[in-house]
């Protein structure tokens, strides 16, 4: 017996199996050794020590079969029909668990994410690597769709990326092209041929599902034509004509037909207005004629209005230029501190013109914007950061202009009631504004006004786009009528809220700022098991409790919010608030900031739902802003004030409603605003509101004309005594601050105990 087990044991010993496994596990055994060692050292987790064990025990069986083999009669052939048994399910295996592990999710996350170029990027590597074990083709519709690009010259070569993106570009081949399938979302678009110039345009898949319908998923462009090399003016951009819907307040909703035309590819520069001033451009007459120069209503002379045109040391120049000149660094950036008149005298220096409105805006955005925007995306690369002008180059716009949204707001040829009108926005001011009319006096020479200029092929173009923009016919709004009391009973229902116990958690606080305390609250809402973010600033060094003012912000907070962190109190000008004692109170309404909806169709049914969902989230989340701030000692919940500002100050009648305890509210750019669905649109009990309110509005408000702001005003319950409605002479915004602050401020004190 023992003989046998002697015999056994010395076999395996000699066994070439025996021999490979035994150093084999020595190895892995000392190898996982020194990796238990060092794990500290490298970060190595326990999960990371598992799975090395791991690879070595399934490694094993494989080690000991080849082992086998090649100590064995026609070895070779035995390792070699191993080896590809072992390559064959190896990939295999490798292959099912890389894409089902770990390029799946990934394509999902990144379609929830609404990025189809790169789910269709990832869904071309899974299928080029492992077509047999995929569940999704880059050619679904869900992520791609057909496009026919076509150019009228042939020969020329067609590549595209991803819009905003700094990757290579992909070659699709030469026209004439056949339709080729492309990722759904915006595309940057490259053409090129020897002799012709290079076109570079942006484009949107129109592709769109609804609810109920789905458009044709066809995506079929204008026909492209190329110009000769050298025939685009200089740091301009050939625009191709066509029709589109211009995309702003004041455009309209019909389609507009514009021949071709060039537009400067960047805003004009400080060192570019220094060449005209330098050749005399103030001087040289023929560069003014035909202006109806008018400074606060009053006629000028040329001579008259040129004293007007002065920097800060009182010389000939742009308003914020010292003696002449430019501040140093700043050659790059958009001349700013100019008036119309200036415009126009540079852009025909030039040979050219101010830009109509529509030629501003079809520059602007892209063909489809009416359909799928590219607004979002050109918006967040574009500066507005609330700080400071930049230099040119932010924000490529859909055919390769920069600088059409944020940075300096531009002027355009065409003139709104005697004023000039600006687009775009400025750096400071929101972003919904870059697809505002801004009308300004034209003598106006703030230090955001900038401009670019358009050079039409046919002056006889500017007909008729460069007519005086009419005012906006105001909205019919007689058939509103109050709701009944037996309807509005029952319709009130639907806003009761739920008493409960305040559940709030500090997040974190911050006493960094010099003026203020900064904190984030999360206060359970009571539904769909949400939970609201609220910032809140306190007033250092403040005795006694502190009056609190909640704010509702603009329609960017709900499209393209910052980070909620990020929100700065003087962002809008709100931290004279915080100087004067006041807390301000920002929560993350429904919708809002980091609660917008990752993704909402688009049918009328479900916009219907949504809209009647959000006013009765808002008042819910009203009411538990306020319970919360009554559990503060720091703060005065006697004394709680209402701040609405544009969005805010529009939708804002069911919190003032079914909320009693504001002491008031303060609108800023508010009115009316006929809203899906009509059953809960506000203007129907409007005579229910008791609250007291000062309204500021503009009275050259494009988005909010005058008679909306005034039917709000004429229709509410308020007494005459406690509500009151001023117009500045101002667009949408900003309002004048210092008339703002000062009127905001009496009103608070007026209704603070």
């Amino acid at each position: 017996m023992e003989d046998n087990s002697t015999n056994i044991i010395d076999r395996l010993k000699a066994s070439t199996v025996f021999k490979v496994v035994s150093g084999y596990a020595i190895i892995a055994f000392i190898t996982v050794q020194v990796a238990s060692l060092v794990s500290s050292s490298f970060g190595f987790d326990e999960e990371f020590m598992q799975n090395i064990i791991i690879v070595f025990l399934v490694i094993l069986p494989f080690i000991a079969l080849i082992a086998w083999a090649a100590s064995s009669k026609y070895g070779t052939f035995k390792i070699l029909g191993i080896s590809l048994f072992l390559l064959f399910t190896g990939y295999g295996t490798g292959s099912y668990i890389w894409v089902n592990n770990f390029m799946l999710p990934q394509v999902q996350e990144y379609l929830l994410e609404d990025d189809n170029v790169s789910a269709w990027m990832t869904s071309n590597r899974i299928n080029s690597i492992a077509p047999f074990f995929s569940t999704i083709s880059k050619d679904d519709d869900d992520i791609s769709a057909v496009a026919n690009i076509r150019v009228q010259q042939d020969g020329v070569n067609i590549s595209w990326k991803a819009y905003g993106a700094s990757k290579k570009w992909n070659y699709l081949g030469k026209s004439p092209l056949e339709p080729v399938r492309l990722p759904r979302g915006i595309l940057q678009f490259k053409l090129e041929k020897e002799g012709l110039e290079s076109v570079y345009f942006s484009s949107n898949n129109p592709s769109i599902k609804l609810d109920n319908f789905e458009i044709d998923m066809f995506w079929d462009l204008d026909p492209i034509n190329m110009q000769g090399e050298g025939t685009s003016p200089e740091g301009m951009v050939y625009i191709q004509g066509g029709n589109f819907i211009p995309a702003i307040t004041g455009g309209g909703t019909d389609p507009v037909y514009l021949n071709p035309f060039y537009i400067d590819k960047y805003e004009v520069t400080n060192k570019e207005y220094k060449e005209f001033m330098d050749s005399g451009g103030y001087t040289n007459s023929q560069y003014w004629v035909d202006m109806d120069f008018i400074s606060d209503g009053i006629s000028l002379t040329e001579k008259e209005a040129k004293k007007l045109m002065v920097d800060s040391t009182g010389i000939t120049g742009p308003a914020g230029w010292e003696v002449g000149m430019y501040m140093q660094g700043s050659e790059n950036k958009p001349v700013t501190g100019i008036s119309w008149y200036e415009g126009l005298a540079y852009a025909r220096y030039k040979g050219n013109i101010l830009p109509p409105m529509y030629h501003w805006v079809k520059a602007a955005f892209a063909p489809e914007e009416i359909i799928a925007p590219i607004a979002p995306k050109l918006l967040t690369s574009s500066n507005f950061s609330q700080e400071e002008i930049k230099d040119i180059g932010q924000g490529e716009g859909a055919y390769g202009t920069f600088d059409m949204a944020g940075n300096a707001r531009e002027w355009v040829w065409n003139i709104f009631g005697g004023r000039g009108l600006t687009l775009g926005g400025a750096y400071d001011e929101p972003t919904y504004l870059a697809s505002q009319t801004a009308p300004l006096p034209r003598m106006d020479r703030s230090l955001k006004n900038g401009f670019r200029t358009v050079r039409l092929i046919n002056p006889r173009d500017l007909n008729p786009f460069g007519d005086p923009i009419e005012t906006q016919a105001p909205k019919d709004l007689s058939f509103y009528k109050p709701m009944s009391d037996e309807v509005f009973k029952v319709y009130s229902r639907n806003f009761d809220v739920s008493s409960s116990k305040v559940s709030s958690e500090l997040l974190f606080q911050d006493d960094s700022h010099p003026i203020w305390i900064k904190e984030r609250i999360q206060i359970e809402v009571g539904y769909d098991n949400e939970k609201m973010d609220v910032l809140v600033f306190r007033p250092k060094n403040n005795y006694g409790p502190s009056a609190p003012v909640v704010v509702h912000p603009g329609a960017n907070y709900y499209t393209t919010p910052p980070e909620i962190d990020d929100i700065n109190p003087g962002e809008f000008s709100l931290d004279f608030l915080i100087k004067s004692g006041r807390t301000l109170v920002w929560p993350a309404w429904k919708g809002s900031l980091n609660r917008m909806p990752k993704a909402r169709t688009a049918s009328n049914d479900e916009l219907m739902r949504y809209f009647r969902n959000l006013y009765i989230a808002w008042v819910n989340d009203t009411d538990k802003v306020l319970d919360y701030l009554e559990t503060r000692d720091e703060i005065d919940s006697n004394n709680i004030f209402y701040l609405g500002m544009s969005y805010g100050a529009l939708f804002n009648t069911h919190t003032l409603l079914f909320e009693n305890r504001y002491k008031g509210a303060i609108l800023y750019v508010g009115g009316v605003f006929p809203t899906y669905p009509p059953l809960v649109d506000g203007i129907n009990h409007m005579p229910r509101i008791k609250t007291p309110f000062l309204m500021l509005n503009g009275e050259q408000d494009y988005l909010v004309p005058k008679a909306s702001a005034s039917f709000f005003y004429q229709s509410t319950g308020t007494p005459e005594e406690d509500k009151k409605l001023i117009f500045y002479d101002s667009g949408h915004w900003p309002l004048p601050r210092n008339q703002m602050i000062k009127e905001s401020l009496d009103f608070i004190d007026k209704y603070t105990d």
